[in-house]
C-alpha cells in the first residue's frame, strides 16, 4: 500500500513540475524559457526573429544571438539579456524594468587599464544602445560617474541604467586597475667584485667600472713603504742619544774609544 501510495504520489508531482517550466518561444535554434530554468546550452539562435508584442516576463536569454531581432512592444520585466549579442535589436516601447543588459553589447562587462601612476587610471566608456533604449547615469554607491572618471588600483564596479518607454534596465560593469610597474634603477656599486667580464658591445653588459686594482696595489704598496721608514726612523732615533753622549755601559774612557776599532 505505501508503495502504491508514492507511486500515485510521484506521478502527481511529476507532471507538475514539468507545467512549471514555461518555454515562451521554441522554433528552430530559438528557445527562450525562464530564467529559472536556466538558458540553452549553447545560447539562443534568435538572430531576427519577431518577438513582436510578446509576453516574456523573466526570460532567459543569457548568451543568446538576438542580433536584428524584433522585441518592440514585449513585455520583458526581469528579463536576463546577460552576455547576449542585441545588436540590431529593436526593443521600442518594450517593458524592460528590472531586465539585466550586463555584458550584452552595450557596455564591457569589465574594462581592465593599468594605472597611470598611484593615484589609479581613467576609465572612459560609452554606451551603444539599441533602438527603443536610452542610456542613463551610472553609478556607485548612487553617486554619479562619468567617462574619464579616475578609478583607484584595484577592482571597483559600477551600475549603468538604461530605459525605455516602459521602464528601466541596467548592466554592471567591473573596473580592474593593476598597477603600474615601478621604474627605478639598481644602485651601481662602488666596486666590484671582480673585473667585468662581459664585453662593452655585448648584450647586456655590464655598465659598472671595473675596479683599479693597480691603484689599489699602488696605494697598499706606499702605506708599506711608509710603514717601514717610520720603523727605521724610530730605531735610528733610540740609537742617537748613546753615541752623543759618549757613555757606555763598561765606564770606559775616551781614549779607551778611541782605540776600539771602528765598524
Amino acid at each position: 500500500m505505501a508503495a502504491m501510495t508514492l507511486g500515485s504520489l510521484a506521478l502527481v508531482v511529476a507532471p507538475a513540475a514539468v507545467a512549471n517550466a514555461e518555454v515562451f518561444y521554441d522554433e528552430g535554434g530559438c528557445v527562450v524559457q525562464q530564467v529559472t530554468d536556466g538558458a540553452p546550452a549553447g545560447g539562443s539562435q534568435c538572430a531576427g526573429v519577431d518577438f513582436g508584442g510578446t509576453s516574456m516576463g523573466q526570460a532567459a536569454f543569457m548568451g543568446a544571438n538576438l542580433a536584428g531581432a524584433d522585441l518592440s512592444g514585449s513585455k520583458l520585466q526581469a528579463a536576463n539579456f546577460t552576455g547576449a549579442n542585441i545588436e540590431g535589436a529593436d526593443f521600442t516601447d518594450a517593458q524592460v524594468e528590472g531586465a539585466d543588459f550586463t555584458d550584452s553589447g552595450i557596455l564591457p562587462g569589465t574594462i581592465t587599464v593599468e594605472a597611470a601612476d598611484a593615484n589609479g587610471a581613467p576609465i572612459t566608456f560609452a554606451p551603444v544602445v539599441p533602438a527603443g533604449l536610452t542610456a542613463g547615469d551610472c553609478l556607485i554607491v548612487d553617486v554619479p560617474v562619468v567617462s574619464g572618471t579616475v578609478f583607484p588600483v584595484g577592482d571597483s564596479g559600477m551600475v549603468c541604467k538604461f530605459s525605455s518607454s516602459n521602464g528601466t534596465a541596467i548592466a554592471v560593469v567591473k573596473i580592474q586597475v593593476t598597477p603600474h610597474p615601478e621604474q627605478t634603477e639598481a644602485p651601481t656599486p662602488l666596486f666590484t667584485d671582480e673585473p667585468g667580464t662581459t664585453g662593452a658591445t655585448g648584450t647586456g653588459a655590464s655598465m659598472r667600472q671595473p675596479t683599479d686594482w693597480g691603484l689599489i696595489a699602488a696605494v697598499g704598496g706606499g702605506a708599506v713603504v711608509v710603514l717601514a721608514l717610520g720603523v727605521a726612523a724610530m730605531v735610528i732615533s733610540r740609537r742617537r742619544p748613546a753615541v752623543e753622549t759618549g757613555d757606555d755601559a763598561g765606564g770606559e774612557s775616551d781614549d779607551d774609544e778611541s782605540t776600539a776599532p771602528r765598524a
